[in-house]
């Protein structure tokens, strides 16, 4: 009980925290780094959408249910969430895609508004995902994360416009760091998930037939 009053505290605090963008000075310290764009923001982003999810999902549900009913049906298992993340992933680790959120402001704001449904969505599915699924979408974000990071890492020439090259390899650092930490969890579910079809099942021995008593 007490870890649950603590949830909702927590999750209102991560649903807000990227208000702290508005604040322009803030937002350009963080946005002015490239470790700090890719490996701060785009998780708090995250986090305040799946925060923003836990905290009205199940009131939403309740008062909504015809439309939950339908938005379960357009995800069925997580498909089309798994499907959604993995687009936004991959689309905003393109250097090119870096360079225009801060040159144009309708991209920032497609930037902000993409991850924070990101978490939105997959904090609404991931439960009802087979944990097939589930293991594939870990490993993919953990190839695409490492594959980036490499590069990132190996070249030498600038890719961003807005960013050196040092901040560039140190971004390149963190995300193999962050394919790593994904890839654990991906090889973790699927030691869980092996142990699970691996479990004996418990089969009942026949029942050896009464003996017959033979007449004199």
């Amino acid at each position: 009980m007490h870890s649950t009053r603590l949830a909702k505290p927590v999750a209102g605090l991560l649903a807000v925290l990227p208000l702290i963008l508005l604040w322009p000075t803030l937002r350009h310290r963080i946005e002015s780094q490239m470790l700090l764009h890719m490996l701060v923001e785009f998780p708090v982003l995250f986090a305040a959408g799946w925060a923003a999810r836990r905290l009205v999902g199940r009131a939403a549900t309740r008062r909504f249910p015809h439309l939950s009913r339908t938005m379960a049906l357009l995800d069925w298992r997580g498909l089309t969430s798994v499907s959604v993340v993995t687009c936004v992933v991959m689309f905003w680790m393109i250097p090119a895609a870096l360079d225009a959120t801060l040159l144009v402001a309708p991209v920032a704001a497609a930037k902000y508004l993409s991850w924070w449904l990101a978490g939105l969505m997959l904090a609404g599915s991931w439960r009802r995902m087979a944990p097939e699924l589930l293991l594939f979408f870990v490993g993919n974000l953990s190839w695409t994360s490492a594959t980036a990071g490499m590069l990132y890492m190996d070249t030498t020439s600038r890719l961003c416009a807005n960013y050196l090259t040092d901040d560039q390899s140190n971004t390149g650092t963190g995300l193999v760091l962050l394919a790593l930490v994904l890839g654990v969890l991906a090889l973790r579910q699927m030691i869980r998930l092996g142990a699970t079809q691996a479990a004996p099942r418990r089969i009942t021995p026949p029942v050896a037939p009464a003996p017959t008593k033979t007449a004199r």
